[in-house]
């Protein structure tokens, strides 16, 4: 007999077991989010600099895609950990 007074439950979730959910899965989804938001503030970094002020040096040109390299290693850190 069911608590529920005899109706039919819903199905439950159950995890695909070639995919188990744990924390590495969990950390490695968040550290995936915060590459991608690295490689999007290396861009608008890019942009930034390269549309700035005409007497700029070097640094301004490499800088944007130094923070975009960082973000996808992140990024695929990240995924591996998936």
């Amino acid at each position: 007999m069911s608590d529920f007074g005899g109706l039919p439950l819903a199905a439950v979730f159950t995890p695909n077991p070639d995919h188990p959910l744990t924390w590495t899965g969990l950390i490695g989804f968040l550290i995936l989010i915060f590459g991608v938001c690295i490689v999007i503030l290396g861009v608008v970094l890019s942009v930034v600099l390269v549309r700035g002020i005409a007497d700029r040096k070097w640094g301004g040109y490499v800088i944007g895609p130094v923070i975009i390299l960082f973000g996808l290693t992140v990024s695929y850190g990240g995924a591996q950990l998936l």
